[in-house]
């Protein structure tokens, strides 16, 4: 199905300035207003992660930049190709806001029904919103309410935008959703978050991870006690203590992260993705389920893992599609976006295999390093 092109000459948009171009690593969200698509870029992700890993880390020169910088910026083109990209916004530090590293999630939403407007989510010390009704100024929105660090999730629902944050830092935290009319000119309200009355038993545990609209209501996914549950709203719109849990494990155990949702005819697709880091350093591939109106749900791709833990997995089984986990390729550890096109279900990857050279170079920059830990012996095979 040969409908794709490629439209970006130079990899990281920016062709007038190659080093900033390699540190836009991240296409992570994408929206559209008017005539031209929207694009948030994360900056030096394989670098942040090295580093949060463990500081002490030397980069190898395949990722590094000089000088680094990690300001996150919002790039735009036009759908008919007539223009180039174009840099909208680079995140600074004003003092009042810190620099952040990413936008993870961008949406278009109309406020009151009237002209639609982008939303950015910003990934740094405290999650924070850009909004833009031109896609040229865009606006740090003020916000005392929302908790955490970053956000993969917003969408809009009779009437209101919906935002999951998340404390990247915290896998076991409790669920935090929020709404709003427009939050430029109303603050976020909790709809579901530590408050005095919260019971584990009637709401989502664990941080959210992907948030959708399926069946007029919302479902959210989360990542709690090692395992992926999909929960949904009793009613049409959100309240504490109404929501019911649809899925609570994948087919396989290993699964532990949702990195994709959406939905597709009569029914909504979720990714499952194993451990990180270890799927990185030994690829895993995703699973994928689907779940029906009436909250049944069955594996379509996945149950033919790479490796087999007894231990964990009672034995094999293959979805509906008969392809194994990451469409019969460990590498694609990643189901990264679930959308709709022209009536086909559409799935794109994240190949894992793009980061073994990334993986060599780093241990063989730390080899020294390596063999005070290991042991030359090991290190030299």
């Amino acid at each position: 199905m040969s409908i794709f092109k490629n439209l970006t000459p130079t990899n990281g948009f920016d062709y007038n300035n190659l080093n900033n171009a390699r540190q836009n690593n991240y296409a992570w969200s994408m929206s559209e207003l008017g005539d031209y698509i929207y694009v948030g870029t994360g900056r030096n992700i394989l670098i942040n992660i090295i580093s949060a890993i463990s500081p002490n880390i030397s980069i190898p020169s395949l990722i590094m930049a000089d000088p680094i910088v990690n300001e996150a910026e919002i790039w735009r083109y036009r759908k008919d190709g007539r223009l180039p990209w174009e840099r909208v916004y680079r995140s600074t530090n004003t003092g009042e806001n810190s620099v952040l590293a990413g936008f993870r999630y961008m949406i278009t939403h109309k406020p009151f029904g009237g002209s639609p407007a982008l939303y950015a989510a910003g990934v740094g010390k405290r999650v924070q919103i850009l909004k833009s009704t031109n896609g040229v100024n865009w606006r740090v929105l003020e916000d005392s309410v929302l908790q955490g660090s970053s956000s993969r999730a917003m969408v809009t629902h009779k009437g209101k935008l919906y935002i999951a944050t998340r404390d990247e830092l915290d896998e076991n935290a409790v669920p935090l959703l929020y709404s709003s009319k427009d939050p430029e000119f109303y603050p976020w309200e909790p709809v579901i978050n530590n408050v005095q009355g919260f019971d584990p038993e009637r709401n989502p545990t664990g941080s959210i991870w992907n948030m959708a609209v399926f069946n007029n209501r919302i479902y959210i996914t989360t990542s709690s006690e090692n395992r992926i549950q999909v929960w949904r709203t009793n009613d049409e719109e959100p309240q504490l203590n109404d929501w019911t849990l649809v899925v609570d494990g994948f087919e396989n155990p290993l699964n532990r992260y949702t990195l994709a949702i959406g939905v597709f005819k009569n029914h909504l697709y979720v990714s499952g993705t194993k451990p990180l880091p270890l799927a990185w350093f030994i690829p895993f591939g995703f699973d994928l389920i689907r779940i029906d109106k009436e909250d049944n749900w069955e594996t379509i791709v996945g149950g033919n893992p790479l490796i087999q833990l007894e231990s964990l997995i009672e034995e094999e089984s293959i979805g509906l599609s008969n392809l194994g986990s990451g469409f019969n390729n460990p590498f694609n550890v990643y189901g990264w976006q679930i959308q709709e096109y022209k009536n086909r279900l559409l799935i794109s990857t994240f190949d894992d295999s793009s980061n073994m050279e990334v993986i060599l170079t780093t241990l063989l920059e730390n080899r020294a390093a390596l063999e005070n830990l290991i042991g030359e012996t090991v290190t030299k095979y």
